[in-house]
């Protein structure tokens, strides 16, 4: 067990470890640490990747082109999709046309090599470089969720919008509300009101919040009132 300390830039290290390969039939291979199985994937196709794309056949840009355009349209629009499709076709143009120029070591061995080793060590945020790749492609691809000059959320977030939102009173609120009752029925509150009658039999209640307040000539206070048939009772807020 050695006693030094290395960062860690991921968890996926010590959960997922990485297969290797250190010997063939009883023969240690001669690099240090093994040869990675991703390795060996990341060079054999990247080499079929050189060997298609230098070989200057149309087939192999239109090719290119088409799964970038769906790739773009998966991603964003029609627009990302034209965009995606118009760099990947100049791109493989550009990039056989520099193959072309190597002799066929450095195209057929240095260059798969290289790729498969950058593609199997670098991580730029602690993710694989081809997790990387994808992720930097999709956000440039993706359409700018912008609206009369404002940022918007990103796709599949909830936005909430400034509303007006009328709530109705019922008997919770925490202050008399003002209200109108005909009879026949009981009506109970939560605090006590001063009440008085009114009209030429009293057929009219009326009801204010007490609060503290000094009953009025022929109000009383009460929690509770029975409104017979006929009768009103007019609550004032």
């Amino acid at each position: 067990m050695s006693a030094s300390r290395e960062p860690i830039r991921s968890y996926q290290r010590i959960f997922r470890p990485e297969r290797r390969i250190y010997q063939l039939e009883g023969h240690p291979l001669p690099v240090p640490g093994g040869v990675p199985l991703r390795w060996l994937a990341w060079a054999a196709g990247s080499l079929a990747a050189v060997i298609l794309i230098s070989s200057g056949s149309r087939t192999v840009m239109v090719l290119c082109a088409c799964l970038a355009a769906v790739a773009g349209a998966a991603l964003g629009s029609r627009a990302a999709a034209v965009a995606a499709a118009a760099a990947a076709l100049l791109g493989a143009w550009l990039i056989g046309l520099v193959l072309g120029l190597l002799d066929w070591p450095l195209r057929l061995l240095v260059v798969p090599f290289a790729l498969a080793t950058f593609a199997t060590q670098a991580t730029p945020d602690g993710r694989g470089a081809d997790r990387f790749a994808l992720s930097w492609l999709a956000l440039r691809l993706a359409p700018a969720r912008r609206s009369l000059g404002r940022a918007l959320p990103r796709a599949g977030l909830p936005k909430l919008f400034a509303a007006h939102l009328w709530v109705a009173p019922d008997e919770s609120s925490p202050r008399l509300r003002a209200a109108r009752i005909t009879g026949a029925g009981t009506v109970s509150f939560a605090a006590p009101v001063l009440v008085r009658r009114a009209g030429r039999q009293g057929e009219r209640l009326r009801a204010r919040p007490a609060g503290g307040k000094i009953p009025r000539r022929g109000e009383r206070p009460a929690g509770r009132l029975a409104i017979g048939t006929g009768e009103s009772l007019e609550v004032r807020g």
